[in-house]
């Protein structure tokens, strides 16, 4: 395992320097913009936004049939899980007008709700990739879960997505509830 550890990191380090792959390794970095745990979602992403204040902020990710491979290891992450989920978010965004990536940050403004790119793993959050307002939405519903929650957002006009949350995931669903209110 050891020398795989090594050979990796050797492999990045030679991809860093070469001119094309440089460009993509930089790009890659710039994509995850901020830092944020649970805790300081609501005020780094409020920060982001300029004028609109996010109330309440979670992490969420897309499950799929190959989301047990997360606990094999970072690369079963990585390389098995969120690319599949990518997939499967991407169709979903198509289905429903939700702009989601494989984990995204939800975001509660004073008229939508917000979404992220984000990296739950390392709690990073990335760029806006778009808001739903609240019209379009007719709830979010949270069930009972350990770390990661399951998550429903029912449309205004019937259709669904389901997704797994974490952290403040029941604020957000609270917070959504009193704007609809």
């Amino acid at each position: 395992m050891v020398n795989i550890v090594g050979y990796l990191l050797r492999l990045t380090a030679a991809t860093r320097t070469t001119p094309c792959c440089s460009l993509l390794w930089h790009s890659a970095i710039e994509r995850v913009t901020m830092h944020a745990t649970d805790a300081e979602l609501s005020d780094v992403l409020t920060g982001q936004l300029g004028d609109e204040k996010i109330v309440a902020a979670a992490y969420a990710r897309v499950n799929t049939s190959l989301s047990p491979a997360r606990m094999l290891t970072p690369l079963g992450n990585y390389l098995v899980a969120r690319p599949a989920a990518r997939s499967s978010a991407k169709k979903i965004t198509e289905q429903t007008g939700v702009p989601l990536d494989a984990a995204v940050v939800f975001g509660v403004g004073s008229s939508a709700l917000h979404v992220w790119t984000a990296d739950p793993m390392l709690n990073r959050v990335g760029k806006h990739l778009g808001q739903v307002p609240y019209e379009k939405i007719a709830s979010i519903k949270v069930e009972g879960g350990k770390t990661w929650q399951p998550v429903t957002i029912t449309m205004a006009d019937g259709t669904s997505v389901t997704l797994e949350g974490r952290g403040a995931i029941h604020a957000v669903a609270a917070e959504f509830d009193k704007h609809k209110a």
